[in-house]
């Protein structure tokens, strides 16, 4: 991919992106990518009023935020996916650029967060996202997903309890995490079942990083007792 002169990112920010996006096996068009440089300059403007994260520069950003954002990517294989607790729009807004086919909800108790979130909305004419400003255990589950995710929302026992009524049949939660320990794990009820604790690398980030997939026991689906 050339890169545009009139890109939002200097070069060597572009290349960053392009070369982690590509290491963790994503291959973003020059739009997606003008997009993502949209959301910083967004991200930076909205965060010296509201402190949208303690992240402030564009560099730290790409590693931080977008990429590992999209180290949830290759787990995504559904169509409809919720985020919960998507603070500045995260992992969802770039997953959302980077699967313009999938629809995502994002979903924060946050007023000033969910307008950051809709004014991204917005300028980039992202169609397939869709805002909420609400608390996800006020959700009703008129509407149920293909995955819930999250980034570091809550413990892992604790996000299963508000979300499990949102969980298609079949559905994955997604639970990113930096350290986890094993007593977390050892939380999780059993009627949940613990897929994998996928250990993921992000390029340039030098921090420990896990996702942990969980699918609801096929036994328990349907019943209102998930916590044994």
């Amino acid at each position: 991919m050339q890169l545009r002169p009139d890109s939002l990112l200097s070069d060597d920010l572009s290349l960053l992106l392009i070369k982690g996006c590509k290491d963790l096996g994503i291959n973003l068009s020059e739009h997606q990518v003008q997009n993502i440089a949209k959301f910083l300059v967004d991200l930076q403007k909205w965060n010296k009023a509201f402190n949208l994260t303690a992240v402030r520069n564009q560099r730290d950003m790409i590693i931080n935020h977008i990429l590992d954002s999209f180290s949830l990517n290759k787990y995504i294989s559904g169509n409809t996916i919720l985020d919960v607790g998507s603070g500045a729009g995260l992992p969802g807004l770039p997953l959302a650029i980077a699967n313009p086919n999938k629809k995502f909800t994002l979903i924060d108790s946050s007023g000033k967060k969910t307008r950051f979130i809709h004014h991204v909305k917005t300028n980039l004419l992202l169609e397939n996202v869709t805002v909420i400003n609400s608390r996800v255990e006020n959700l009703n589950n008129k509407v149920v997903f293909d995955h819930i995710i999250s980034r570091a929302f809550s413990s892992v026992a604790r996000f299963l309890e508000l979300t499990q009524h949102l969980l298609k049949q079949h559905g994955s939660l997604l639970a990113m995490k930096g350290n986890i320990s094993k007593n977390e794990i050892s939380e999780i009820p059993k009627s949940w079942k613990f897929i994998k604790q996928h250990d993921v690398h992000i390029p340039m980030l030098f921090k420990k990083r896990t996702i942990l997939e969980l699918k609801i026991m096929e036994e328990k689906f349907g019943s209102n007792n998930f916590n044994s």
